[in-house]
């Protein structure tokens, strides 16, 4: 009889355990909805892009993935770069750049918004140093060969950043400060307006990734004079 009753006792116990440890578990750990919540707020990454192109799985930007990129598909690329937490750490400093030379510059927002938009369509920011496509290099992919500078300057992230903006002190090509009623138009039109890209609709597809970005980083980014 003793034995059957500390056999109740002990099992009681082992229930009162359980029902204890159920809320611990219930408030430490995400249910599966807020799990897969919060993976859509990023996209799949550079080690994802690698790993289907075959490419050594960094998470940073090399020249063989550089060069993937370039050639991938937009659709691809979205899946890739869904928010800036997509960004590998490189690209993430050279899109801090291209803030801080619009603050610089006194820029308006929107205006940073859409250099944002035009380096992550052009590059995804990398900083190509060897032309992918004619003579374009950079983050903007500016050719030399159209009047945007020599090849030192458009592969300086900062300097290429003033061209694009219309206040570098050389170069023979409208930036966005010269492209009348720019403030008023699409941001799109204005990338294209400073690019003349034989693609003009690709650079819409980027404005809220852009906006995200400067949320994120434009807040602790100082301005470069």
């Amino acid at each position: 009889m003793q034995r059957k009753r500390a056999a109740i006792a002990a099992a009681a116990l082992v229930a009162a355990g359980s029902m204890i440890a159920l809320p611990a578990v219930a408030q430490g750990t995400p249910s599966a909805s807020a799990a897969e919540a919060s993976a859509k707020e990023s996209g799949h990454g550079i080690k994802w892009f690698q790993a289907t192109h075959g490419l050594k799985e960094t998470g940073s930007v090399n020249k063989a993935t550089a060069k993937e990129l370039q050639q991938a598909p937009d659709s691809e690329l979205r899946k890739v770069f869904a928010s800036p937490a997509d960004l590998g750490p490189n690209e993430l400093a050279n899109a801090r750049t291209v803030i801080g030379v619009g603050k610089g510059a006194n820029i308006p927002e929107q205006g940073q918004v859409i250099a944002l938009m035009t380096a992550m369509q052009e590059s995804k920011f990398v900083n190509y140093t060897t032309p992918v496509d004619h003579d374009s290099l950079g983050i903007f992919q500016q050719r030399p060969s159209t009047g945007w500078g020599t090849p030192e300057q458009i592969t300086d992230v900062p300097t290429s950043s003033k061209s694009f903006y219309g206040v570098a002190p050389f170069g023979s090509n409208p930036g966005l400060i010269q492209i009348d009623g720019w403030e008023g138009m699409p941001p799109g039109e204005v990338c294209q307006a400073v690019q003349r890209s034989a693609f003009p609709d690709r650079y819409a597809q980027w404005e809220q990734f852009a906006r995200d970005l400067l949320a994120q980083e434009g807040p602790t980014v100082p301005p470069i004079p």
